[in-house]
Parts: structure tokens; C-alpha cells; sequence
């Protein structure tokens, strides 16, 4: 928050101290003084961000303000499985099941912007110029010895790709057979999807590792050096399907309209600046994580399309989905049955970063990627959310 704090202060500074107005003499905020008051701040954070570091490993540049474009390209991979076995249809045998397993992969999201800031801690503005209607929010801070990130991000689809397998008997041998088939599913209304992302980490060997000089290049990497990381990460989905119109679809998803997740996680890992040449920087970073808190929270639906369709009654066996939009649509109605919760297991997540950059004495270019997964668990349902993004920018300081 020092850190922070300080930035807000130095962007306050720095506009007045750069201004060429002249101003008069019974101004309460004379030139001179503001120029003062902008020297001791920076001398303070300066001080601060190089305290204990090793001068050998990492130097500061000589130009503390950073300006950069930035070009970045983000998507997401959602899928999720249920099984609907031979207990919950009433007109299907023990060891007859359909899986049902939709996919959601969004169009690559492009957004252009620029970021300005002093020492890696500042602000910045991005354009979404072109993929699908995902959006997302990002802020993070990175000190010498701690990173903070985090992530909103929301996403829709209304054509995922659904694969379905069938087991069924076959009435003549007396065998189980399957079969299989996969095509994109029409939705009448988008399945919605929100995801939340907050980690932090500990950085043991600041002294001589930076991760600022891969994040925002905002010190320099002399030699290669890495440090184990331990934090902390929260995460939080929440996936909407339940619409009237998509009943069919509810009903397949085990009667499960909507699914909220809270996850809790320890994170242990290790990050790497490897410096093979004069300039030249890359970093990796791994973070596995433990899930210690994980809470499922299912909206549960049911519909007369849905009661019909799993009938054993005869008069029921030739109806579809098209018999109860044409002729009585009330049948899709959804019909809520409440919420139902439990705690998953543990689990393992995954976050890997990476970065490339090169630097001259002002001038700077740099390419990072960041990959996360997280999963979740019900019953006869399961799921698995792939984030990646890449970032690719061009940097002066001044």
C-alpha cells in the first residue's frame, strides 16, 4: 500500500513538476517547490525499491518513467461432462448412460492499449478491437519482494460444441454397444460465464531475483537468478444456462441450470530470470497450487419437457422437443427445485508464466504468456476452465 500510495503521489508530482506554466508570485504552489517536493519523493522510492537488493544481480535504470504500447490476445476453453445413467432415466436399463459433454471455446479476444507508470507501478487503458463478446479486467503490483494479480473476466456462447455418447443394450444380442457423435448445439439464450482470479506470492530470494524485471521490466536482471514463491490464490466461477427455451439443454446437464464455484488455494512454486546475454532476459514461472477450499453451489431445474421425455408412459414415447415448442410451450417451462451444495476434494491448479524481453538504455521490447486451469467436481458432473493470454509491448523511458 506504501508502494501504491507513492505511485498516486509521483503521477500527482510529475504533472505539475513537467508543466511549462508560469505562475505568478503569490501562487501557493510555486515551480520551484513543487520541483522539490517531486525530487524528495522519488529519492524516498527510489531508496526504498533498492534497499537490500544486491547490486551485482539487479541495477535500477537510469530513466524511472516507462510508457508502452501493448498488443494482447486472450481465450478461454471451458468443458464441461455429465452422465445421465440408467438410475435417473426411468425408460433406460442399469448400465445404459449418455454422457453429454459441452465445449466452449471462445474466439481469440485482441484489445490494443498503452500502460504509464513509474518504477513498474502505474496505470494503463486497453481496447477490445476484435474475437467474440468475452470482457475482462485486469490490475496487479509487483514489489521486490511480492506480486499481486488480479482478473475479471466474462464470457458467452449460444453454439457450444457438445459431444454425446450413448451405452445402450441392444435388444437382439443382449449387448452393450456405443455410440458416439459430436456437433455445435443451437441455444435459443447464451450460456454465461464469469470467472474471478486474486493470487499473491512471497518472493524469498529478492535480493537477487526480480520478477518486476519480467513483469514490467521495471528494473534490470544482471545475471540469472530464481527464488522459490509461495502465496496464496482465490478463485470464484460461475457458469448460467438456466432459459425456458433451453430446457433440453438443462435437462442433459442432470437437471443442473446453473453452477457456482469458490475455491481456495496454497500456492508453491519457482520463478527463473535467465539472462544469456547483455540485454537479453527470459523468465519462467511455475505455480502449482493445492486446493484447500472448494465450494460447489448447483441451481437444480426440472420441466414438464423434461418429465415427458423420460416417461415410461406409452403415449409419451414418440414426444420431442418440437411436439412441446409447437404445441405446448408451457412444457418448457423451467420449474426451480432449489440449490444443493458440497465441498469438493482437493485438487491441483495450474498457473506458467513465461517472458522474453530485451532492453537497450531506454528502449525496450518484451513477450509474456500466461497459461491457468482450475476444475471443478458434482456427483455424475464435472468441469475444466483453460485461460490463456499473451501480451506482446513496446516500451520507452524517460
Amino acid at each position: 500500500m506504501k508502494q501504491l500510495t507513492l505511485t498516486a503521489i509521483l503521477l500527482g508530482c510529475s504533472h505539475l513538476a513537467f508543466a511549462q506554466t508560469e505562475l505568478s508570485s503569490d501562487s501557493v504552489a510555486p515551480v520551484g517547490k513543487v520541483q522539490k517536493l517531486y525530487g524528495k519523493v522519488t529519492s524516498y522510492f527510489d531508496s526504498v525499491r533498492v534497499r537490500g537488493l544486491d547490486p551485482r544481480y539487479i541495477d535500477m535504470p537510469k530513466h524511472p518513467w516507462q510508457v508502452m504500447i501493448q498488443g494482447s490476445f486472450e481465450q478461454t476453453d471451458l468443458k464441461m461432462h455429465s452422465t445421465l445413467d440408467g438410475s435417473q432415466v426411468p425408460i433406460a436399463e442399469p448400465g445404459e448412460a449418455i454422457d453429454w459433454n459441452p465445449r466452449i471455446l471462445t474466439k481469440v479476444n485482441t484489445s490494443v492499449g498503452a500502460w504509464v507508470g513509474y518504477r513498474g507501478h502505474g496505470v494503463g487503458y486497453a481496447v477490445n478491437v476484435g474475437g467474440d463478446k468475452s470482457k475482462s479486467f485486469t490490475l496487479t503490483s509487483t514489489g521486490k519482494f511480492y506480486s499481486l494479480n488480479f482478473r475479471y473476466h466474462t464470457f458467452e456462447t449460444n453454439k457450444p460444441e457438445v459431444k454425446a455418447k450413448m451405452t445402450y443394450k441392444d435388444d437382439d444380442t443382449g449387448l452393450f454397444e456405443t455410440v458416439s457423435q459430436k456437433d455445435k448445439y443451437d441455444l435459443f439464450n447464451p450460456i454465461k460465464a464469469r470467472t474471478i482470479y486474486l493470487n499473491g506470492f512471497y518472493i524469498f530470494n529478492y535480493k537477487k531475483f526480480s520478477y518486476a524485471a519480467a513483469r514490467r521490466q521495471a528494473v534490470i536482471q544482471k545475471l540469472s537468478a530464481g527464488s522459490p514463491i509461495v502465496g496464496v490464490s482465490f478463485f470464484h466461477s460461475k457458469y448460467n444456462y438456466a432459459n425456458d427455451l433451453d430446457c433440453d439443454f438443462v435437462m442433459m446437464m442432470s437437471k443442473v441450470g446453473c453452477i457456482r464455484q469458490w475455491q481456495a488455494n496454497v500456492i508453491a512454486g519457482y520463478s527463473y530470470n535467465w539472462v544469456p546475454a547483455k540485454g537479453w532476459l527470459v523468465n519462467a514461472t511455475l505455480m502449482p497450487s493445492l486446493t484447500v477450499y472448494d465450494k460447489i453451489k448447483l441451481s437444480l431445474y426440472d420441466s414438464e419437457f423434461s418429465r415427458k421425455m423420460f416417461s415410461d408412459d406409452p403415449q409419451y414415447e414418440n414426444y420431442t422437443y418440437e411436439d412441446a415448442f409447437w404445441n405446448s410451450s408451457d412444457d418448457l417451462t423451467l420449474e426451480s427445485l432449489g440449490h444443493k451444495s458440497h465441498h469438493g476434494r482437493i485438487r491441483v491448479n495450474l498457473d506458467a508464466r513465461a517472458t522474453v524481453a530485451y532492453q537497450w538504455s531506454r528502449y525496450f521490447v518484451s513477450a509474456n504468456a500466461q497459461f491457468d486451469t482450475f476444475s471443478y467436481r458434482h456427483n455424475t458432473g464435472k468441469g475444466r476452465i483453460i485461460d490463456w493470454a499473451a501480451k506482446a509491448s513496446f516500451g520507452v523511458r524517460f
